[in-house]
């Protein structure tokens, strides 16, 4: 034995065990320093890879593990943080196909299989992460997280009674799941199980769930003050599972037009014999269901979306020239004064209650004679809306917006009402939603 080989050796021993003891720093300087002395040894390039992932850097981990693939391909190991590595960086294709290598030379790991399951949700094949799932419990009875990951699949393929029942057997397993009981609470509440659900909310609370999510998730239960506006962590455990299946839910099953609706109210607001609009922004794009509607009528086509998958989606469009991954107000607010021709919001203020501090931002970055389109869900009479509020938060915890309230908060950021149409804007449980569309413009 060399004495290059015995540092090398003695630099992967000091990285294991530090990674054990969950310090992935450490474990990936030994880790190089033992490169250093033995460059090339696959199981150091594949742990190497290991404390990468969990120091939340996906792209890093990969050229070591493709230079271990290289070396031996029969490695299941290091195909699985392949896998994982590509499924954090938005390549899901690729992830399914090195988990189908890994497959291929030994059973996967039940969390190889979990993140399968989580690949075919996002890509919208949810019965075949289902049987993904119950192949895996079958084998291992009361793993919580793929019984968490059943009741979401279950949730995407509409049957939320053998949903709940999953999260239930989640909990049953492990009691201090948070993301379990919360998703228990939710279609409690959709079930109009108020008092059952307000406890599972509970339980996610002390089993250490998102305050400010749970905050909002509880406030059409409890009959507390209402949020402002929907959290972003909620916004994202919304969209970013089932985003490769959104449009087709959305569009198809739900029948949804509000884009369309609301890119027809941009354009007949503007003037005849006006030049094309320079350029536009959609506010919460998503995966860019304006953009093809947009392109032909502007010189310039900005998204913005807080969803990493949405943007993604949108990008992949290829109508817009840019697509930015922000929360939205803050995105109005680095935008330069009067730089805007059109600003487009189709479905997105049913997360959104007060708009007031947008309008304002939409006023500023209008530029003379532009326009801003949007859509809301439209309260009913029945709904009670707290004096001075313009909005409700309804169990569905997406926002009703009253036309007066909008009027009055538009009036109040110098902006003026050019239309307000009503709309329907999609279905659900096969009754129509309605809907508002309404064009805002600067005062002249």
């Amino acid at each position: 034995m060399s004495a290059a080989f015995d540092t090398a050796r003695a630099h992967f021993q000091q990285g294991v065990a530090a990674f054990e003891a969950g310090d992935a720093a450490a474990a990936e300087a030994h880790l190089l320093a033992s490169l250093q002395h033995l460059p090339g040894r696959p199981s150091t390039l594949v742990n190497l890879a290991a404390a990468r992932l969990a120091l939340g850097r996906p792209a890093e981990a990969l050229p070591p593990l493709d230079e271990a693939l290289a070396a031996s391909a029969a490695q299941p190991d290091a195909w699985c943080h392949r896998a994982s590595a590509c499924s954090e960086i938005g390549r899901d294709t690729e992830a399914l196909d090195n988990l189908a290598r890994a497959q291929a030379l030994a059973p996967l790991p039940p969390a190889a299989r979990c993140l399968q399951a989580t690949l075919l949700n996002r890509q919208g094949r949810h019965a075949k992460a289902l049987a993904v799932l119950q192949a895996l419990l079958a084998e291992h009875p009361a793993l919580a997280d793929a019984e968490l990951l059943r009741g979401q699949t279950l949730q995407a393929l509409g049957r939320p009674d053998e949903a709940l029942a999953a999260y239930r057997a989640a909990t049953a397993a492990d009691p201090a799941l948070p993301d379990a009981w919360l998703h228990q609470g939710v279609l409690l509440a959709e079930a109009g199980q108020a008092e059952a659900a307000r406890a599972a909310l509970q339980r996610a609370r002390e089993a250490g769930g998102d305050a400010a999510l749970l905050d909002y998730l509880s406030a059409p239960l409890a009959g507390s003050a209402t949020p402002p506006v929907a959290p972003a962590v909620y916004l994202r455990l919304l969209f970013d599972p089932y985003a490769e299946s959104f449009d087709e839910h959305l569009v198809q099953q739900l029948h949804y037009r509000g884009h369309e609706a609301v890119v027809a109210a941009a354009k007949a607001a503007a003037p005849a014999g006006r030049p094309t609009p320079l350029r536009a922004l959609d506010l919460g794009c998503g995966s860019g269901l304006c953009g093809p509607l947009l392109r032909p009528w502007v010189q310039r086509l900005e998204g913005v979306d807080l969803s990493p998958t949405m943007v993604r989606l949108a990008r992949n469009r290829a109508c817009y020239d840019t697509v930015h991954e922000a929360e939205l107000l803050q995105h109005l607010r680095a935008q330069p004064a009067a730089s805007a021709d059109v600003i487009v919001a189709a479905d997105v203020f049913i997360y959104l209650g007060e708009l007031g501090p947008v309008f304002a931002e939409v006023a500023r970055v209008l530029a003379p004679g532009g326009c801003f389109a949007f859509s809301v869900e439209q309260a009913t009479e029945s709904e009670t809306v707290l004096p001075g509020v313009a909005f409700v938060l309804r169990r569905s915890l997406r926002y009703a917006h009253t036309e007066a309230g909008l009027r009055a908060t538009a009036a109040a950021q110098g902006l003026q009402v050019r239309s307000a149409e009503a709309v329907v804007l999609r279905q659900e449980q096969q009754q129509p939603v309605p809907g508002c569309v309404m064009v805002l413009q600067p005062h002249a």
